[in-house]
């Protein structure tokens, strides 16, 4: 038996196998890592082949991939922007190491953490965001990825922050904190609804971006509209003043191919439970390596060997529901057999039906992204004159049994007041036509 500090003590030694591993992939890298198949090998027939383009339409396909998830019958679920559902094979693996971890936990616990899985369990993910093992941290979400850095990364008073009125709430809450800690000052944009194009919204974070910037906030796809931001090139102008970007990846991970290294950020942290459909309680944060040692760590961990990957330090945060880890392992299996490219087609093939169902029953809407390539992807969000949000949201849910989300509310940003609409890969176009006539019968 071992107590706790000699715990985290073998868990930075054990984890410190992660440093033998090259920096980058290789077909060795990828057969030692290769996970048990979970997928219905039907389901991979009859994607083969395919564009992604030509299989979003391919109804048959996504029906299969239903199949695969264990859903309330009684339920349209449009509401996936928040958390997507994990997959039969995930419940069963999480439901199985929570009866195995309780049954005897001070054994457990080790033997999950120390166990060979660990290393496989990064390596799966690091492959998802395609970059080197060695540069990610597992934590229990986005919101802990990205605070990590806000509130780790070294300020002092007068030091300016740029972000957006759309980034995410729990985001803009760390900030306002280190506001109120440090005296940062933050530079807030407020962009249009919808943005015209990708270059206005560039020009917003450019012109507000001074040489006193130190650290940039940009969500890459905003929970509240749908809206896209052109990454890259606002990391370029974060860059040239010698700033940082901060991108919170949290509705975007699992839908683009670049790798986040390539996106041209300094931070990234998403979570497993929304594109990657993992169970809720896993979060990924990456960092370049040269920026590690300068941020503190949400929680003091214990001494680590300076051989261990240094991210090792953003993992520790005592005794926590390690059997969550294992069941990723399906989620994460079923995510490649896809493949973002086709998850990003699917999503992208249903919200601009949706879009055109509801502009031919519902002229009068709004929306609060373009329909332009590249302005949006798997979120809508639209506003009808004269009708809360809220009212419809809830009165959807009780009277159609559709579950949507109201974005109305939130104080910093009163302009938005629609309704957002968040599909599955596997949604029907029958129940995006049932949302369309609900709505209809509604406002009438």
């Amino acid at each position: 038996m071992i107590n706790r500090r000699q715990f985290a003590l073998r868990a930075a030694s054990t984890l410190g196998a992660l440093a033998a591993i090259p920096a980058v992939f290789s077909d060795q890298l990828a057969a030692a890592s290769k996970l048990e198949n979970w997928i219905d090998l039907d389901l991979e027939r009859l994607g083969a082949g395919a564009s992604p383009e030509l299989l979003a339409k391919n109804e048959r396909f996504w029906a299969r991939v239903r199949t695969s998830y264990v859903l309330n019958p009684s339920v349209i679920n449009l509401d996936h922007g928040w958390t997507n559902p994990t997959p039969r094979a995930a419940v069963d693996e999480l439901v199985h190491g929570a009866r195995r971890l309780e049954a005897l936990p001070a054994e457990e616990l080790a033997n999950i953490f120390f166990g060979e899985g660990n290393l496989k369990l990064h390596t799966a993910f690091a492959h998802a965001l395609g970059v080197p093992l060695t540069e990610i941290a597992l934590v229990r979400n986005a919101t802990e990825a990205l605070d990590t850095v806000l509130l780790g990364f070294p300020l002092k008073d007068g030091d300016e922050i740029v972000c957006s009125a759309h980034d995410y709430f729990a985001m803009l809450d760390a900030l306002d904190q280190r506001r109120a800690r440090d005296g940062v000052v933050l530079r807030m944009i407020r962009p249009p609804i919808p943005a015209p194009s990708l270059n206005a919204l560039a020009e917003l974070y450019e012109a507000a971006i001074t040489p006193r910037t130190r650290l940039v906030l940009v969500t890459h796809v905003s929970n509240l509209t749908g809206q896209l931001y052109p990454i890259q090139r606002i990391c370029a102008a974060a860059h040239k003043v010698g700033a940082e970007v901060v991108l919170d990846g949290a509705q975007a991970l699992g839908l683009h191919v670049e790798s986040i290294s390539d996106l041209g950020c300094d931070y990234y942290g998403a979570s497993g439970h929304k594109w990657l459909g993992t169970p809720v309680g896993i979060g990924i944060l990456w960092m370049r390596p040269e920026h590690v040692k300068k941020i503190w760590p949400m929680v003091p961990p214990p001494p680590i060997s300076p051989e261990v990957p240094a991210m090792v330090r953003f993992e520790w945060i005592g005794t926590s529901p390690d059997y969550i880890l294992p069941a990723a392992f399906p989620a994460l299996d079923l995510h490649r057999s896809l493949g973002p490219a086709k998850k990003a087609a699917r999503l992208t093939y249903l919200t601009s039906y949706l879009r055109k169902r509801l502009q031919a029953d519902l002229p009068d809407a709004r929306f609060y992204a373009g329909t332009d390539a590249g302005m949006s992807i798997g979120i809508t969000t639209f506003e009808l004159p004269g009708v809360s949000s809220d009212d419809l949201q809830k009165r959807l849910r009780e009277r159609y049994h559709i579950l949507t989300q109201s974005m109305a509310g939130n104080e910093r940003t009163p302009e938005i007041r629609g309704l957002r609409v968040t599909p599955n890969v596997f949604t029907s176009l029958a129940e995006l036509d049932r949302l369309v006539a609900a709505v209809k019968a509604i406002v009438r």
